[in-house]
């Protein structure tokens, strides 16, 4: 039988199928509860409805001004019932979370964009966790997708616009703030490049414009000196790193080392797939490990299935499931295990690594094998 069209009514249906089950999940998790980030909403949203300045009036908002604005018309729709506040922030997300989901779709197929939005990381950290990563990760797509992949040619109008809306995502959450040295790597002439970093660096920075002459030390010490206080749970560097280079150079020296060194690593891949892999590379190798975190690399995660990136989704929802921050799900088998946030930043390393050296790894693997049967042989 012929291949079903990606317009096809069957198409149409199972994505209409997928977005009414993903979407009615995050809603199902919203009913669970929320955490400390949903009392910071509510904090910053009564700040901004009061004419504050939120900056100057808590160290409870560690990112740009867009999110805490969007939180003040959640407020207004809501006419201030705490309960529907609650709904429209996971029913906002769970939209942003159908933009993802079209992109892959378009770009990947079927497969990848059912398993990003059915993805059950996704759907805790979106629906219950509220966090929204995500939104500062599709605006990040939308700006690759207008810039496209001509990094050999001068910055023109399309690819002006495409780093105005990079700005825009940094002034989300600044999750791709290292993304356009990622860009500057691919983009030839050295002029061109200052460009590319510049625009959205600049954008960023504007946006603290309005908020700085009462909040400029609150945007100085929470936002740009922020640190997690969740480094007892980074792995990469105590698992991977020698001991040698931490007597040298701390965790954060060494993320910000990685991220500038797997920009040549991916130089020569597509400006999307660059960026998926960045999400990955930037969650894989932090500093710090917070459960929102775990739902940044997922459109990776989807893209460069191998089995290292599926016990990551099985474990970061396993981690989900009972850790206090999360679901905290109790009873006679899970209440008594354990969140460990390491085992699945210990798959997302592998991942990493057999989604970028696949190739090299089979053929080193079939050259050992092929050795070893030789010398048995010999010996025989």
């Amino acid at each position: 039988m012929p291949e079903q069209s990606k317009n096809s009514p069957w198409s149409s249906g199972l994505l209409f199928l997928i977005v009414v089950v993903g979407f009615a999940a995050r809603l199902l998790m919203a009913a669970r509860g929320h955490n400390y980030d949903f009392e910071s909403y509510k904090i910053v949203s009564g700040i901004v409805d009061q004419g504050g300045n939120v900056y100057a009036s808590t160290d409870r908002y560690n990112y740009g001004p867009v999110w805490f604005n969007i939180l003040h018309l959640f407020q207004l729709l809501a006419g201030r019932n705490e309960t529907v506040f609650r709904y429209l922030i996971p029913g906002f997300l769970s939209l942003v979370d159908v933009g993802i989901f079209l992109v892959l779709w378009r770009r990947y197929g079927k497969a990848s964009a059912a398993y990003f939005f059915l993805n059950p990381i996704s759907i805790i950290i979106t629906g219950y966790h509220s966090q929204f990563d995500n939104l500062a990760v599709l605006t990040g797509l939308w700006s690759v997708l207008l810039m496209k992949d001509e990094f050999d040619q001068p910055v023109d109008r399309r690819k002006f616009w495409g780093l105005v809306v990079l700005g825009l995502s940094l002034t989300i959450k600044h999750v791709l703030f290292a993304f356009p040295f990622w860009l500057a790597v691919k983009q030839k002439g050295l002029r061109q490049k200052l460009v590319v970093i510049f625009v959205p660096v600049c954008i960023f920075a504007l946006s603290f414009a309005p908020y700085w002459h009462a909040g400029s030390e609150g945007i100085i010490q929470n936002v740009f000196r922020y640190k997690s206080a969740h480094h007892d749970h980074f792995c990469f560097y105590r698992m991977f790193v020698p001991a040698f280079i931490q007597t040298m150079f701390g965790s954060q020296t060494v993320w910000l080392f990685l991220l500038a060194l797997f920009a040549f690593v991916y130089k020569q891949k597509k400006v999307v797939e660059s960026l998926l892999f960045y999400t990955c590379v930037l969650v894989a190798t932090a500093p710090a490990t917070t459960n929102q975190y775990l739902a940044i690399p997922v459109p990776f995660t989807v893209t460069n299935v191998n089995p290292f990136t599926i016990m990551y989704t099985a474990t970061g929802f396993f981690h989900l499931l009972i850790d206090y921050d999360g679901l905290h799900l109790t009873g006679p088998i899970l209440g008594n295990l354990r969140a460990n946030p390491d085992v699945p930043i210990f798959m997302l390393c592998f991942g990493l690594v057999w989604a970028t050296w696949r190739e090299f790894l089979i053929a080193s693997l079939r050259s050992c094998i092929s050795e070893v049967k030789s010398q048995f042989v010999c010996e025989k």
